[in-house]
């Protein structure tokens, strides 16, 4: 990025922050008025963090803490740090502590979501298509498998409702589970969801593949694995064999050696061929070929060695750990951190969120009149819903929100 382009950027963020950034909704999220009554202050012993920039040196602000929106608001725009100029690159949020966070004094973290995050650089092992922090189509799809296998397991075996999916504007995922009694989590509890959740596949070592597959019959696993293994299958084709050709990689020729092994299935003319091969098809042909009892089990923990999902577990199982917001501009990628729907998540492609840059320019086309505030104690008024790329997303956060303050029917 060049100057004139970190110019643009940094005035492009006031302006979001200004007019774009859903604030109210944010707080209203945050302040859980269906489980928290306005006496006690929910919302302002929240914590944010702030990362700002001065001169090109980026510097964080800790232990922020907020009454409003207008308080809010006020912070985000306020270009001036120490009479210096400065801008915001983006915001966290952190745990609601048990008294207004502030540096330097003892807090006690007593609530916070308990955030699932999946970055596809954790699947670069079997992805042919791209490395790191860059993404594709074809490997996106390794998201939307982790999200069929993730939504039943936590809509269903823990009787969650309320899940915020949002993407991180780069690469990967975040899953706010925010559900009141799974809030107040203890770091223990979040590490044993945690657990049952990440079954130690994918980055594990070449002799301990899937550690809770011990049983020979499928049938006698545990049902979400089960559940887990049926969902993947119906992905592997595509995705592994055809798109990414993952079975030709010499670190998945040598875990699939090594599973094969420990079912007794192979031996040296089978360990050959699949050394020989580069055809993710042929090789998967040449293993369900073979004569076995154990193949279906050595199938399973194949497929779910390539798109289970592969969870960063230090984020979600401690109680204070500070995670981007949702609506944040991805500094990289300028990417708004939109949410979408979990529960239809083969429909959201990353490449088509929007950008900085297309929804300033949408920005610039609205009447000058719409932009103003009608005095200093209010904020300025929030526009997201005029701008046709962001406005859906709007919607989609909106209704997360107005979903969980309603009154349940008993």
């Amino acid at each position: 990025m060049n100057d004139q382009d970190q110019i643009d950027f940094y005035r492009n963020l006031h302006l979001y922050y200004k007019h774009l950034f859903p604030i109210q909704m944010i707080v209203d999220w945050l302040s859980y008025a269906k489980d928290n009554q306005p006496e006690l202050k929910y919302f302002s012993r929240r914590e944010f963090s702030f990362e700002r920039s001065i001169d090109g040196e980026t510097f964080y602000q800790r232990y922020q803490q907020f009454q409003n929106a207008h308080g809010l608001q006020k912070f985000l725009l306020d270009n001036k740090q120490n009479d210096q100029a400065s801008t915001l690159i983006k915001y966290d949020i952190g745990a609601v502590f048990d008294k207004l966070p502030k540096k330097g004094e003892k807090l006690k973290a007593m609530e916070k979501e308990i955030v699932i995050d999946i970055d596809m650089d954790a699947y670069d092992e079997v992805r042919t298509c791209c490395q790191g922090a860059k993404i594709c189509e074809k490997c996106w799809k390794f998201l939307q498998v982790a999200c069929d296998i993730l939504r039943p397991a936590l809509f269903q075996d823990f009787g969650l409702e309320h899940i915020l999916a949002v993407y991180s504007g780069r690469r990967g995922i975040h899953l706010w589970v925010c559900d009141s009694h799974i809030r107040k989590s203890t770091n223990e509890v979040r590490s044993a969801i945690i657990g049952y959740l990440n079954i130690n596949i994918g980055n594990a070592d070449a002799e301990e593949i899937i550690r809770e597959v011990k049983q020979e019959k499928i049938e006698k696993l545990h049902p979400s694995i089960q559940r887990a293994y049926f969902i993947a299958q119906q992905f592997f084709k595509q995705i592994i064999l055809i798109d990414q050709n993952s079975l030709k990689i010499e670190n998945v020729k040598k875990k699939i050696l090594t599973i094969l092994k420990q079912t007794k299935i192979l031996n040296p003319k089978l360990e050959k061929s699949i050394q020989e091969i580069n055809d993710s098809s042929q090789i998967w042909d040449l293993i369900c070929s073979q004569d076995s009892e154990r193949l279906e089990i050595a199938k399973l923990q194949i497929i779910l060695m390539c798109l289970y999902p592969r969870l960063d577990a230090h984020v979600s199982t401690t109680i204070n750990h500070l995670l981007k917001g949702p609506f944040s501009i991805h500094p990289k990628t300028q990417r708004v951190c939109v949410p979408f729907n979990l529960k239809n998540s083969s429909q959201f492609n990353p490449l088509d969120t929007p950008t900085l840059p297309n929804i300033i320019k949408q920005l610039a086309q609205l009447p000058e009149e719409l932009k103003q505030r009608e005095n200093e104690n209010k904020i300025f008024p929030f526009l997201g819903k005029e701008i046709p790329s962001l406005s859906p997303y709007i919607q989609l956060f909106e209704d997360f929100i107005s979903k969980y303050n309603k009154p349940k029917i008993n």
